[in-house]
C-alpha cells in the first residue's frame, strides 16, 4: 500500500470522486475538499505530500488556492487539473507554485506518470530540507566544541555576523577552523537557504582566479571552450568565501574592490554588467596588516573586507578546548571504525595538552583518527599516539627534574619563539606580546642564540 498523502480539490462531485477513485486503485490515501476553506482545513490537520487542484472552484481560482496552502506548508506539491480553454491559466498557476498541469477530460495513464513525478519532485524536496536542516544544525554556532573564553568571544561575533549583511574577514593559522566559522556565519544567517561556496585562492593559478570569480564568455580566452559561470554568479542569494585572501594578486584586488563597492561584474569577454548578490566573507592566514605595509595588499580593500573582525585564536593558546574536541573526535571516529572506545588515558591527555599543536585543530583530528584506528582497548593510551608526542612529553618530565635557572631559562626561550612565530618575526610585535622592549628581546635573541624568522 502506497502510503502518500493526497488531496483533491474539485468542486464537482463527480469528478472529485472519479479521481479518487483512481488514486486509491493506485494505493495512495486520498482526502477530499470541495473549497478552498476545506482544502486548507486537511492541510492543517494531516501531513499532505500532494494536492490536486481545479482551476475552477465555484467562486475560487485554483491559483488561490494554491498559493493558500503553499503558505500552511511551503514543501507541499500541487498539480493543477483545467479544461482545453484554461491551458495559459494553468501555466500561470505553475508559475505561483504549482508543480504540473494536468487537461480535462482526464487520461489517467498520462495523470498517474505525472503524479509519480511529482511524488519524486516531493521526496527529494523533503531530502532538501533534511540535508537543510541537518546542515544548519551542525554549522550552528551552539554546536562549535569549545571551553575557552577566546572561543566564547568568537561565537559572540559569529551571531553578530550572522544578523548582517557587512562582508567579514577571518584571521588565524591554518586548520584553527575558520571554514567553519564562515559555514557558521552562513546557516545562520538569512541567506542560509543561498548556496555557500568557497574559493581558495592559492590553488589556482593566477590566470584562472578571475574567470573562476566573475566567469569567463565562450572564446574569452585559450582554452574557453563554453561559456563559465564564475563563483559570485553562483552564489548569488547566498554566500562566497574567499579563502586566502592575502593571496589575491594586486590586478584582480582592485576588480574585486570594484564589485564590493558598486555590486555589478562582468564575464571575462563581455560588457554585460551582471549585478552580485553574494555575501563575502573573506579569511586569510597571513597577516594583511604586514602586506599592507609592504604594499601588497590594498588598503581600501582591507577596509573594505575588515567590516566584521574575527580572530580565530591558534589551538595552543586556548589549551581548555583540547579536552572537549578530543571527547568529540573520540565519538565521531569510534562510531566510523565500529570501536568501544569511550575515553583517553589521563597520560595521553597530558601529552596532548603539553603539545603546541602548529597545525592546530585539524592536526588535533588528525592524531586523534589516528589512534582511533591503532587503538584496541577502551580507551586511548600515550602508546596509540604518534611518537613525537611521546618524546615531547618525556622530555617535559626530564625538565622538571632540572635546576630551577634551567627551566627558566627553556621556558623563556620557548615563549620568545612562540612569539616571533605568531608576530611573522617582526621583533616590535613580539616584543609587544612578551611585555618587554624589543631592545630587550633583541638582546635576549643574541643570548639565546635564536633567529627571527
Amino acid at each position: 500500500m502506497n502510503k502518500a498523502l493526497i488531496l483533491v480539490v474539485e468542486d464537482d462531485p463527480l469528478q472529485r470522486r472519479l479521481i479518487r477513485q483512481n488514486l486509491e486503485n493506485d494505493g495512495f490515501t486520498v482526502f477530499e475538499a470541495a473549497t478552498g476553506k476545506g482544502a486548507l482545513e486537511v492541510v492543517r490537520a494531516y501531513p499532505i505530500e500532494l494536492a490536486v487542484v481545479d482551476y475552477r472552484l465555484d467562486k475560487e481560482t485554483g491559483i488561490d488556492v494554491i498559493q493558500e496552502m503553499l503558505r500552511e506548508n511551503p514543501l507541499l506539491t500541487t498539480v493543477v487539473v483545467t479544461a482545453f480553454a484554461n491551458i495559459e491559466n494553468a501555466v500561470e498557476a505553475m508559475r505561483k507554485g504549482a508543480y504540473d498541469y494536468i487537461v480535462k477530460p482526464i487520461d489517467f495513464a498520462a495523470f498517474r506518470l505525472s503524479i509519480e513525478r511529482a511524488l519524486e519532485r516531493q521526496n527529494l524536496r523533503r531530502e532538501i530540507s533534511t540535508l537543510r536542516s541537518s546542515l544548519e544544525e551542525k554549522f550552528s554556532p551552539k554546536n562549535l566544541v569549545l571551553a575557552s573564553p577566546r572561543m566564547d568571544e568568537v561565537v559572540r561575533l559569529i551571531g553578530k555576523a550572522s544578523k548582517s549583511e557587512a562582508t567579514v574577514l577571518i584571521s588565524g593559522e591554518t586548520g584553527t577552523g575558520k571554514d567553519l566559522v564562515a559555514r557558521s556565519i552562513h546557516h545562520a544567517s538569512r541567506r542560509k537557504d543561498g548556496p555557500y561556496l568557497a574559493l581558495n585562492i592559492p590553488s589556482l593559478p593566477e590566470t584562472l582566479i578571475e574567470s573562476e570569480l566573475f566567469g569567463a564568455e565562450k572564446g574569452s580566452y585559450t582554452g574557453a571552450h563554453e561559456r563559465k559561470i564564475g563563483k559570485f554568479e553562483a552564489a548569488s542569494g547566498g554566500t562566497l568565501l574567499l579563502d586566502e585572501i592575502g593571496d589575491l594578486p594586486l590586478l584582480l584586488q582592485v576588480k574585486l574592490l570594484r564589485v564590493l563597492q558598486d555590486g555589478d561584474f562582468f564575464r571575462l569577454g563581455s560588457s554585460k554588467p551582471l549585478r552580485a548578490d553574494a555575501r563575502v566573507i573573506a579569511a586569510t592566514n597571513r597577516d594583511l596588516e604586514r602586506l599592507l605595509r609592504e604594499e601588497k595588499f590594498r588598503p581600501d580593500l582591507y577596509y573594505r573586507l575588515n567590516v566584521i573582525s574575527i580572530a580565530v585564536p591558534p589551538l595552543r593558546q586556548r589549551k581548555e578546548d583540547i579536552p572537549p574536541l578530543v571527547d568529540f573526535f573520540i565519538k565521531k571516529y569510534a562510531a566510523r571504525e565500529g570501536k568501544k572506545i569511550t575515553g583517553i588515558t589521563r597520560e595521553a591527555m597530558e601529552a596532548l595538552l603539553h603539545y603546541p599543536f602548529p597545525g592546530n585543530v585539524r592536526e588535533l583530528e588528525n592524531i586523534i583518527e589516528r589512534a582511533a584506528v591503532l587503538g584496541e582497548g577502551e580507551f586511548l593510551t600515550l602508546a596509540d599516539l604518534p611518537v613525537f608526542l611521546k618524546e615531547k612529553r618525556e622530555e617535559d618530565i626530564m625538565a622538571e627534574n632540572l635546576p630551577l635557572t634551567e627551566r627558566v631559562k627553556r621556558l623563556e626561550v620557548r615563549e620568545i619563539k612562540r612569539a616571533l612565530l605568531e608576530a611573522n618575526g617582526v621583533k616590535s610585535r613580539a616584543a609587544r606580546a612578551l611585555g618587554i622592549s624589543e631592545r630587550m628581546l633583541s638582546y635576549k635573541i643574541k643570548v639565546y642564540g635564536l633567529a627571527p624568522r
